[in-house]
């Protein structure tokens, strides 16, 4: 009833003034790089259970492709974080239809999830670590009134992560428990360091002083505010638009100094690679999460082989992955943007555009992402060292990340790509040459007419 969602939204609020004040950070000591790793909702949605969690988990951990020759994992790779999403819970089963019993306690649905310790313990046993989900999306909660019964579910369910042995949850925005500082209080409580995914979907951010995690976002590092990372759109799909979407709705959080860094990474949703239409839509989403700085949470079926089989050497990529974890004060920014002339005919909407994306790796050294956007037409990029923040008077030696081969050095003008085709994209590291050596070593661009040619296939 509208009185009764009146209530709810009264004790919401309430429940929110009343930890404001009490924790000021989340100061799990995690989160300190963006979280790698695997989660059920892309692929399995509210089809998941016990035994595919655990087989998803052999799959992680098995060495049957190959990185530079020799057999490696994923979670050699740095994806160690398994997350089970909606769908565990036994809905209806109890108070005020929900699914949690009177004394708080998530009630696990046990013909699909007969065990979640002993899931939890096959996970560590492999090296992994295991994410659960709160606050559901599936039979939402919403008909709690008395702030007695709100509080045991809260300290209730914190309490059931910890002693499942899980190290993350996803807390959605689904349900009436979206107070984040009193769940981060909570689950801090435990005892156990649990990365906390915030899923409200872009609307509680760093910097905001109100709602459901009040934070400063830019005066601590790492980061005060109580999440390790946070959505900055609503959910991802499995296409070219609604990726190119989410990945825009970053740009708000890198400015200088960024609200995404070490313990609130922003994160525009789990990874569709392997769930586009093709291989270098696939590529460039995942270019553009690495020099985002985004947490990498591969979404496919880890069971098709085919589809791993062809998305390996993108996810498998260690320079890439390399530049998606490392910190040196900026998490990667939107550094130009320009729209290519365009042939009416090849016209095909307003993200008719190329991207160039920078981000710093360490002290002379740089990563450029260029997204070629556009649907139809395949286009080159002219950058200069201005486009993308590199000193005068300096050369540098090009590594193309996607070939994973030496390009060559870079002495100044402007550097001129091949043809990049429609939803492709290049990603480069920059690394400026110290000495005669390093040039030697580098090799050198074909220069003329002050441009660099850079021929990549």
């Amino acid at each position: 009833s509208d009185l009764s969602m009146m209530r709810t939204t009264i004790f919401s609020v309430l429940s929110t003034l009343l930890h404001i004040n009490t924790a000021k950070s989340l100061d799990n000591g995690i989160g300190l790089l963006p979280p790698m790793g695997w989660r059920s909702w892309n692929c399995y949605g509210e089809n998941v259970n016990q035994s595919l969690m655990e087989s998803i988990m052999d799959r992680i951990t098995e060495r049957v492709r190959l990185v530079d020759g020799t057999p490696t994992s994923l979670a050699d790779l740095g994806y160690i974080h398994v997350g089970l999403d909606d769908n565990w819970q036994k809905c209806g089963a109890g108070i005020h239809g929900s699914f949690h019993d009177k004394d708080g306690n998530p009630i696990i649905n046990k013909d699909t999830f007969p065990n979640m310790k002993a899931m939890t313990d096959y996970a560590h046993s492999l090296g992994l670590l295991a994410g659960w989900y709160m606050n559901n999306c599936i039979c939402a909660e919403h008909e709690y009134i008395l702030e007695t019964e709100i509080e045991l579910h809260m300290i209730q369910s914190a309490k059931a992560v910890a002693e499942a042995g899980f190290d993350g949850v996803k807390l959605d925005g689904c349900g009436q428990f979206r107070n984040l500082t009193w769940w981060a209080e909570l689950l801090n409580a435990t005892g156990r360091h649990i990365m906390i995914e915030n899923c409200h979907w872009g609307g509680t951010v760093p910097g905001d002083y109100n709602g459901d995690a009040p934070c400063n976002g830019l005066e601590t590092m790492p980061s005060d505010c109580p999440y390790n990372f946070f959505r900055t759109s609503g959910d991802i799909r499995n296409n070219w638009h609604s990726m190119f979407f989410n990945l825009q709705t970053t740009i708000d959080y890198q400015g200088d100094p960024p609200l995404s860094r070490p313990g609130a990474w922003a994160y525009p949703d789990m990874l569709e690679v392997g769930r586009l239409a093709s291989f270098v839509e696939d590529r460039t989403h995942f270019g553009a999460w690495v020099i985002t700085s985004s947490p990498l949470i591969l979404g496919n079926d880890l069971h098709n082989d085919v589809v791993m089989d062809k998305i390996w050497p993108i996810v498998a990529n260690p320079e890439a992955i390399s530049i998606n974890q490392v910190w040196y004060g900026h998490p990667g920014r939107l550094a130009k943007q320009w729209t290519p002339p365009n042939p009416p005919s090849l016209s095909s909407g307003s993200n008719d555009i190329m991207q160039l994306w920078v981000k710093p790796i360490s002290k002379g050294t740089w990563a450029a992402l260029i997204i070629n956007a556009h649907s139809l037409m395949p286009c080159d990029a002219s950058l200069s060292y201005a486009d993308i923040g590199l000193p005068d008077g300096q050369i540098f030696a090009v590594r193309d990340v996607w070939a994973r081969r030496d390009a060559g050095t870079w002495k100044g003008g402007f550097l001129s790509t091949d043809v990049i085709l429609p939803h492709d994209s290049r990603l480069y590291v920059f690394t400026q040459c110290e000495n005669s050596g390093d040039i030697i070593k580098a090799g050198s661009l074909i220069n003329g007419d002050d441009r660099t040619y850079l021929s990549v296939k």
